[in-house]
């Protein structure tokens, strides 16, 4: 996940490995010598819920400026989400930009290739496949409120774990780097996160960004450690990229969210993105 100020023929020739022989070996390399065993999520305490403020307002040239800087091309992780039942899926543009192959990650062993499509101005990939999943129901039209808390399910750290924030503005994100963009994103302040998930929360770009019924709201773009922040792409970048009613999930809530991004996730209907760069 960025981080703010940091820097999302002849006979003769060679025998050349298939890419899905590559997938495994970095999937392999990635998992083990990075994060160690995959472990099952544990819950953490519910966070205290913050008092509701007034409606988010309209965008400001007086918006404070997320200034991201985009690493170099290098094979990596991410996570996506179904959004509709004909096999597509969201995901954060810098997770698969410029990478050579992507795949969604099924089970411990199993990579389904995707084709990637960057979507223009805004933090967004669209993945195509053959690999179909039940999508889940977004609300991009209501007006979002200060101190509303937001639900990011994915896989940080390369691991199944989960965030909460609460929203505390809007912001403009500045992209520089291997590409540049200029949009407007929602600033959340972290609440909680799972037992055990310390540092960064780099694996969680593209993840959903879920309101209190469950709806998708945002997408995770990045991250400022420091200060606590979690931003998402907007809604309003999601219209017209997110058109299926979904099928709903029980109302999310404070003391049981981490239950239903288990859910989300042996259901697949969230998934791990692989970035493969050779």
């Amino acid at each position: 996940m960025p981080q703010r100020q940091r820097g999302y023929a002849s006979r003769q020739k060679k025998r050349r490995f298939p890419d899905w022989i590559i997938y495994g070996l970095v999937l392999i390399a990635l998992l083990f010598t990075t994060y160690g065993v995959e472990q099952d999520i544990v819950i953490a305490d519910a966070p205290e819920s913050p008092d509701l403020g007034p409606m988010l307002p309209s965008d400001s040239p007086r918006d404070e400026v997320v200034l991201v800087d985009v690493a170099p091309r290098q094979s990596g992780m991410g996570t996506a989400f179904s959004i509709n039942n004909n096999g597509l899926w969201l995901t954060a543009r810098h997770v698969v930009d410029s990478c050579n192959s992507v795949g969604l990650r099924i089970g411990t062993r199993r990579v389904i290739p995707v084709q990637a499509q960057i979507v223009q101005n805004s933090d967004l990939a669209v993945l195509g496949s053959d690999w179909k999943r039940r999508p889940l129901p977004a609300d991009l039209e209501s007006q979002r409120q200060i101190g509303e808390i937001g639900y990011f399910f994915g896989y940080p750290q390369g691991k199944p774990g989960e965030v909460v924030g609460s929203l505390i503005a809007r912001n403009r994100m500045k992209v520089r780097g291997r590409y540049t963009n200029d949009e407007a994103i929602l600033a959340w302040s972290e609440l909680g996160r799972s037992r055990n998930l310390r540092g960064t929360l780099g694996g969680l770009s593209g993840a959903p960004v879920l309101d209190k019924d469950g709806e998708i709201i945002g997408v995770v773009s990045a991250e400022s450690p420091r200060r606590g922040r979690v931003y998402s792409v907007a809604p309003r970048y999601l219209r017209g990229i997110i058109t299926d009613p979904g099928t709903g999930i029980e109302p999310l809530s404070l003391d049981s969210y981490g239950v239903a991004a288990d859910k989300l996730r042996r259901d697949r209907r969230v998934a791990q993105v692989i970035c493969l760069v050779q």
